[in-house]
């Protein structure tokens, strides 16, 4: 009964995130060089080909992936009983008891993306060169952290299952959307302080095209086909 409540609250999200995603792609493109748009990709292929031909880092994204239950689990008082990483069967954090934010937050919070970006807020000035090497950097990370996580649905871990593999995508896909801007601000022109504005933005313009489909799709039923 939980996962067919949670799964229903999850296929309007899921259609909320897909109209944010649209428009995410637009404005990111909008806001990123050519320069930097080429970085990002050579970055997330760099992470592919590491994947795919040479050898996944499975023991450094457990490490972050259970770190970060662990983080949540203290966030919400929780009594932590263990925290293994095995080579056979991966990793685990034994708690008293979990929630939906314990059980997702590995997959909506790319933990190494937070962990590149912290030095990079340090450096005064964000020479051109900081921007270049920490987007190749982002993208390297945040590739891995959406394999990982992909194969973590795929698999049916527990972490999903418990709340129903539709609500539980649907809700990391719209907290890795509301991360992509803030992960990306080092390595653009405008930076943090143009946070606010591209959110207003964005806003505005998944609003706008919501309104443009739920139009056409009322349009449908009048409309003749031939």
């Amino acid at each position: 009964m939980r996962v067919l409540l949670y799964s229903a609250i999850g296929i309007p999200i899921l259609i909320v995130d897909a109209v944010l995603l649209w428009v995410l792609s637009t404005r990111m493109a909008e806001i990123l060089t050519m320069t930097q748009g080429l970085t990002l990709l050579f970055g997330a292929l760099a992470y592919l080909c590491l994947h795919c031909l040479l050898r996944k880092p499975e023991r450094m994204y457990l490490w972050g992936h259970e770190f970060t239950h662990l983080f949540v689990a203290k966030l919400f008082l929780r009594s932590v009983h263990g925290f293994h990483i095995t080579s056979r069967s991966g990793g685990k954090v034994v708690i008293d008891r979990t929630n939906v934010a314990i059980d997702l937050a590995p997959y909506a919070l790319p933990f190494y993306n937070v962990i590149a970006l912290l030095p990079v807020t340090l450096i005064v000035g964000n020479p051109p060169y900081a921007r270049k090497i920490y987007l190749g950097v982002a993208a390297f990370l945040f590739t891995m952290h959406l394999c990982f996580s992909a194969e973590g649905f795929i698999d049916g871990q527990p972490d999903v299952r418990r709340s129903g593999r539709i609500f539980s995508l649907a809700v990391v896909l719209l907290l890795l959307m509301l991360w992509t801007p803030i992960l990306a601000a080092p390595g653009t022109h405008g930076g943090f302080s143009g946070l606010p504005v591209f959110y207003r933005e964005w806003l505005h313009g998944g609003m706008k095209a919501a309104l443009d489909l739920s139009v056409y799709v009322r349009s449908l039923p009048g409309r003749r086909f031939l």
